[in-house]
């Protein structure tokens, strides 16, 4: 699971923005500061009030930042909990948040849950590529690593279910595309011997 930091911020501060247009700028733009400061207990107290607006997409954007809080601090289920409830409360869904789901469930140990939100998320990213102006981007560049570790993610969720057929498959799909990656031919070797 190799996510970077700076995806991670990436998905705090796109949030921020619409927040912050939307009338909730004190404790969306706390939150974001507070998160990018590591003060986790601000930036988890002012989500928390975002959580509790009556509009939806406030509120929505209230547990992705907590997410992202918790996110910061490891509590992966706490994360994937808060994710979940963003979702379900009508937060804009993006191949980020599906990653970042999958990474949570993924550090829980629930590979079933991660290869569901991986593989949504790279459905997501397949539909929403603008073509070859995304790839040569800043952004471009972040979401194509993004999307590389969520298919080298999706080759180690089949591992751990003992999905073996489907991880030499996707292993042999992700060398197509990435063959510098010497930790995938590593494990396509292995995935050789089961």
């Amino acid at each position: 699971m190799k996510i970077k930091k700076q995806i991670v911020l990436a998905a705090v501060l796109c949030m921020a923005v619409p927040t912050v247009a939307s009338g909730c700028a004190n404790s969306a733009k706390s939150g974001v500061e507070a998160l990018e400061a590591g003060d986790y207990k601000e930036a988890q107290a002012q989500f928390e009030k975002l959580t509790e607006e009556k509009d939806k997409k406030k509120s929505a954007e209230g547990y992705r930042g907590l997410a992202m809080t918790y996110y910061e601090q490891e509590e992966y289920s706490s994360a994937l909990d808060a994710f979940k409830k963003a979702v379900d409360t009508g937060v804009v869904q993006t191949t980020q948040i599906y990653n970042l789901m999958g990474v949570c469930a993924m550090k829980t140990e629930d590979y079933e849950a991660a290869l569901e939100y991986i593989q949504a998320g790279l459905a997501m990213a397949e539909t929403d590529m603008s073509g070859e102006e995304e790839k040569n981007s800043e952004n471009g560049k972040d979401s194509a690593e993004m999307i590389q570790e969520m298919r080298y993610n999706e080759v180690v969720c089949y591992e751990k279910l003992a999905d073996w057929e489907n991880a030499k498959q996707k292993a042999s799909e992700y060398l197509i595309e990435y063959p510098e990656d010497t930790a995938m031919e590593r494990e396509a070797e292995f995935l050789e011997t089961r």
